[in-house]
């Protein structure tokens, strides 16, 4: 059976959303909160990336932000809470800009989810079960429980400090080939580290082109 990977439109999607998020991250201190587990030296890279070096990252072929979308404790809480509290009362809200990130990606997420569950999950990361629970509610159950919740963005693998030496050296790359050679090899170490990876997660993964790995002729800006 075909197993569809993600579509030019989606890797779109994810890179205008890499490249809001990494925005954000400059500016907004409550997105901040989510490199607290990132190393001093590595937090201080990634805020003080130049706007070139940013395009680039951004290019990575998965979000470089989380909902916690392994975290089925966390999600399965908060929606069981949801319909017992006030959907949009939060104690320590949001910045209206962080707010917007989080509609915006999960809003994305849910209707991938939707149309191609194995392409929500190669770009996230993300459990069938993950998939499951936000397919099984509204856009604007999933927006009034999760919208307003700060702490639903993390780091995606804000703890693996390897991959993202990995992802703020090579992966910022001018060189294209080295570039593309790092966001794959990421790519793969997202996907591979999710629990019981399943081999129709491995088939989407395996429709990505790998790049050829050599010395490019030229560099790219």
């Amino acid at each position: 059976m075909d197993y569809r990977g993600p579509r030019a439109t989606d890797f779109d999607n994810v890179r205008s959303l890499n490249q809001a998020f990494l925005l954000l991250l400059r500016r907004d201190r409550h997105a901040r909160k989510c490199l607290q587990s990132l190393p001093v030296e590595l937090t201080r890279c990634l805020v003080s990336l130049g706007e070139g070096q940013a395009q680039r990252l951004a290019s990575t072929p998965f979000l470089l932000m989380s909902f916690r979308e392994r975290d089925g404790d966390f999600w399965d809480s908060m929606f069981s809470a949801g319909s017992n509290r006030d959907l949009f009362a939060v104690a320590d809200p949001p910045s209206d800009d962080l707010r917007r990130l989080i509609s915006a990606g999960l809003g994305f997420v849910w209707q991938l989810a939707k149309q191609n569950p194995y392409a929500a999950r190669l770009i996230c990361g993300a459990s069938l079960h993950w998939c499951e629970q936000l397919t099984e509610r509204t856009l604007f159950r999933i927006l009034a429980t999760a919208g307003n919740r700060g702490e639903v963005l993390t780091l995606r693998c804000a703890s693996d400090a390897e991959l993202w030496a990995k992802l703020l050296v090579s992966g910022v790359s001018r060189e294209k080939q080295v570039r593309r050679a790092a966001h794959i090899s990421a790519l793969h170490s997202v996907i591979t580290r999710a629990s019981m990876p399943d081999r129709k997660q491995r088939a989407a993964a395996c429709a990505l082109r790998t790049p050829t790995l050599q010395v490019a002729d030229k560099t790219e800006s």
